[in-house]
């Protein structure tokens, strides 16, 4: 996957996504030269892979790929730099998985963020 994106000598990252990002459907390109630039970007085709590996094994993946999803019909550079640190984050953490155990005892935790991550388009 990081080579599809031009990514595999990207510097890894310990950290999902930028702190305090603030992503929203209201953010649009303003110039051609801007519109033009994000056509070369494989934008729409990068969620997609990131959900792949989120569904098999990276649980931990959830949250930005849905976050990043939403902005895949009309991608603008903030959302190609986050959909980068996802991936840069991809390859510094490429030892996380899950690992099924047939004698486990399985607790499942969970948890709620109550300002739905400070989503501005809820």
């Amino acid at each position: 996957m990081l080579k599809k994106f031009g990514m595999i000598n990207c510097k890894p990252r310990s950290v999902l996504l930028l702190v305090g990002i603030s992503l929203s459907s209201n953010d649009r390109l303003d110039t051609e030269k801007g519109k033009e630039e994000m056509k070369r970007v494989l934008y729409q085709e990068a969620p997609g892979s990131l959900i792949w590996l989120q569904v098999v094994t990276r649980l931990d993946l959830s949250f930005a790929v849905n976050l990043l999803s939403c902005f895949a019909t009309n991608p603008e550079r903030a959302y190609w730099k986050a959909m980068k640190h996802t991936m840069a984050y991809v390859k510094g953490t490429t030892e996380y998985g899950i690992a099924y155990h047939h004698r486990s005892n399985l607790q499942p935790v969970g948890f709620t963020d109550s300002d739905f991550a400070n989503d501005k388009d809820i």
